[in-house]
């Protein structure tokens, strides 16, 4: 592995640049055909021009390819995509400011990351130059195909390609790069062409979506409030301003505000679990598990639905954290990862950690 990561080395300087050495980075369990899945991610990178690296788990390393216009779901449209060097495997979570004078300089933040499962043999389809691949991320779904084509000069560039599946979508009507500009890892995200300025909170610069919306009340007509008698029959607290409404059918999660100091007063902070957050709403009898991003990940997790079936809630909107806990009780976003295996449509030894219910409402831990 050391040898694959030579080139990498060789362009920086560990003691100015905050990117990993390689050092600490472990390669996952040895995976076969039985459990396929291996981790990915996609980096933003506003370096002299704004692209998207893929980097695909193989070998000990992160495969690396420079997408300059980032991927695309349209099958018909196909990206070029520049294989680079090799990357160590934690490298696929950093995200920061690379200084200027150094290789790659410029903001990095994570745009898309979780597993991607290979048909067949992956090590030699990619020495052949012909990969294809589930994706299973936050953003990036279904099938996809890496091809290399005919070298010019130094580059070695190959083409991405979606497939034309149940998660492929026309470009005219979706860009999925425009729509989800933000990182998936610390809500940071960049504005083109800002190369040696820091990444941005999407606080400051988030757009809202068509058809979504901050405040749940402007989701429905709004109605009178209840009365007093079905506060205390429903035992739900009576909140000032509060109003009785249908349950919204999406809900944009609160997300973290940069601010120079900590508020006045006694506060309390929580501890940043390294998984996937996770939406879920509760209308009576069906519950559904959406990401931050609204993907619909329910069928990826029925277990956990079916455990927060039996909170017994009339109506509610969860939020909170999916994760895998290591021996000393840790989250471990790679055991995170190798639970969403092909061969299984849970997350096996999942808790739902965080949750956090409308005020008065306690809601425990759920371990699986």
């Amino acid at each position: 592995m050391r040898k694959a990561l030579d080139e990498y080395t060789r362009k920086r300087d560990f003691d100015t640049t905050p990117e990993p050495s390689g050092k600490t980075g472990k390669p996952s369990a040895q995976r076969g055909r039985t459990n396929p899945a291996l981790q990915f991610c996609v980096q933003k990178h506003d370096a002299t021009r704004l692209h998207y690296d893929l980097r695909l788990e193989l070998e000990g390393t992160l495969k690396s390819w420079a997408v300059p216009k980032g991927p695309s779901l349209d099958p018909h449209v196909k990206r070029i995509a520049i294989h680079v060097e090799d990357h160590p495997l934690d490298y696929a979570t950093f995200e920061g400011h690379i200084p200027k004078g150094h290789y790659g300089a410029g903001d990095v933040i994570v745009w898309d990351r979780g597993v991607w499962v290979p048909d067949g043999e992956p090590t030699e389809a990619y020495r052949k130059g012909r990969l294809t691949f589930h994706l299973n991320g936050e953003k990036l779904t279904g099938r996809w195909h890496l091809v290399r084509i005919r070298q010019e000069g130094k580059q070695e560039p190959w083409l991405l390609i979606k497939s034309d599946d149940s998660y492929a979508r026309p470009e005219s009507e979706y860009d999925i790069v425009q729509a989800l500009p933000d990182s998936v890892l610390s809500d940071r995200t960049l504005r083109p062409a800002t190369s040696g300025q820091r990444p941005a909170t999407r606080q400051a610069t988030r757009q809202r979506q068509p058809g979504t919306t901050s405040n749940a009340s402007a989701q429905a007509p709004l109605h009178e409030p209840a009365t007093t008698q079905s506060r205390r029959e429903l035992h739900t607290p009576a909140l000032d301003g509060a109003r009785a409404a249908p349950l919204p059918q999406s809900l944009k999660p609160a997300l973290a505000t940069l601010v120079d100091a900590a508020p006045a007063g006694h506060w309390r902070y929580e501890i940043k679990f390294d998984g996937y957050r996770i939406l879920a709403r509760i209308d009576g009898d069906e519950v559904r598990l959406f990401t931050r991003n609204g993907n619909d990940w329910t069928l990826k997790m029925p277990r956990q639905a079916e455990a927060l079936g039996h909170l017994k809630l009339d109506s509610a909107w969860l939020d909170g954290e999916v994760v895998v806990l290591n021996k000393a009780g840790l989250p471990n976003f790679q055991s995170l990862q190798n639970a969403f295996d092909a061969r299984r449509r849970w997350a096996p030894s999942s808790c739902i950690h965080g949750m956090r219910p409308p005020r008065g409402s306690i809601i425990p831990t759920l371990s699986y």
